[in-house]
């Protein structure tokens, strides 16, 4: 696919891009968007794109691109300066693009819409896209870690960790356990036991990596012990596979495995639920945040008409269009703007659990490149797992070795 990409000319790519040919649209009323994500989503945005039409005169045209080919297809248009005017992308990819000269500063350019978006967006997200007081791209959807628990299994939640570990004492004696569905044995599952701890990976100004911390190696610590001494499993055991065959009643995992276990696994309907995280030492019950962001190419000659969509998306009744076609792929994305959730067509007792999450969770650090400074903590994690090194001074390797890159 690479190879592909690499050697189609400038010229197939201009042609994809302004819509030439046998277009019927003037090429100064069409904006293109690429969507990092699945065929179906990019028809459910080309659908919205026809009310956007019919209201303002400007065509939409969303094409997919996967996970696996879309960072190295924005680098290669980016450097041919063939952007489309819209891209939706990974979270942190708005950061690296925007340093690259080539994503519109939208703080800068629609100030006023960015304040007013700002104060509508869930706050941990919010932050993740901040970067030195610019906006590349605003939350386009959001993900989050919740808690799993087979009901019939187990009489509550654990509210903090000392109650987590009591319960997971009890399951161990019953020859059960609970298991990470995502982010084990990474950074993105350490994340929330980081946070809770009240570490972080920054400073307050995210100029120097601060897992050097007796924070971080607490929450590191406490993260190892719930693999080497409660059981949770060091392979990955899907989520819906574990509770159902109640082996493991109780998991951490993404808000999309509420769509995974309600259609994967209807025979237990009625016997699972889900909670906010156990608070740790601080008080906190911090989860992961993830989700894809969407930002102006700076090439684009439609800046305003591509701002005035993006605005469009964001409304709550296109967000929750989008929300229901995600249901269609097993997907279920959350609506970054908290005025979406009022009318989100959710069951209450997901909706409450999951916006309460939503409130006390972060995504990634906003700092320039962190994708390729991660395998770093995951290096330290897996040596404190696996070959049970010391958390504190792996962790100290780790922010000597982020410092210097």
């Amino acid at each position: 696919m690479k190879k592909r990409i690499i050697y189609i000319t400038s010229v197939a790519l201009i042609f994809f891009l302004s819509g030439c040919g046998k277009s019927e649209v003037p090429k100064e009323k069409e904006i293109v968007m690429w969507l990092v994500g699945s065929e179906q989503q990019a028809r459910s945005i080309n659908r919205i794109g026809e009310e956007f039409y019919k209201k303002t005169g400007i065509k939409v045209r969303c094409e997919a691109l996967s996970w696996g080919e879309a960072h190295f297809k924005y680098l290669t248009a980016i450097a041919g300066s063939i952007t489309p005017d819209i891209g939706t992308m990974g979270l942190t990819w708005g950061t690296e693009f925007g340093n690259l000269g080539a994503m519109t500063d939208l703080k800068k350019e629609f100030t006023e819409d960015i304040s007013v978006i700002k104060e509508a967006t869930f706050p941990g997200i919010w932050n993740s896209v901040t970067y030195k007081d610019k906006v590349y791209g605003i939350p386009f959807d959001l993900t989050v870690h919740v808690m799993y628990y087979r009901t019939d299994l187990i009489e509550k939640p654990p509210k903090d960790w000392d109650e987590l570990t009591a319960l997971l004492i009890k399951l161990k004696a019953e020859g059960k356990g609970m298991l990470f569905d995502w982010g084990s044995l990474n950074w993105i599952g350490y994340s929330m036991f980081l946070w809770q701890a009240g570490g972080d990976y920054y400073n307050a100004d995210y100029t120097k990596c601060a897992l050097d911390t007796e924070e971080a190696a607490r929450g590191m610590a406490f993260f190892a012990s719930l693999y080497n001494k409660f059981g949770v499993p060091k392979t990955q055991i899907p989520l819906e596979q574990g509770m159902r065959a109640g082996d493991f009643p109780i998991a951490i995992s993404g808000n999309w495995k509420i769509v995974g276990l309600t259609i994967g696994v209807p025979e237990i309907k009625g016997k699972w639920a889900i909670a906010t995280l156990p608070k740790g030492p601080q008080g906190k019950g911090t989860a992961f945040l993830g989700g894809r962001i969407t930002g102006i190419f700076k090439n684009s000659s439609k800046k305003n008409e591509a701002w005035k969509f993006i605005k469009f998306l964001f409304e709550p009744e296109n967000q929750i269009k989008l929300y229901e076609a995600s249901w269609e792929t097993q997907d279920a994305y959350l609506p970054p703007n908290m005025n979406t959730w009022e009318l989100l067509p959710m069951d209450a007792k997901y909706k409450d659990v999951l916006k309460a999450q939503a409130l006390d969770a972060k995504g990634p650090p906003p700092v320039l490149a962190w994708d390729s400074k991660t395998h770093y903590v995951n290096e330290a994690i897996q040596k404190v797992i696996l070959t049970k090194k010391d958390a504190k001074s792996m962790l100290f390797d780790a922010t000597r070795r982020i410092d210097a890159e």
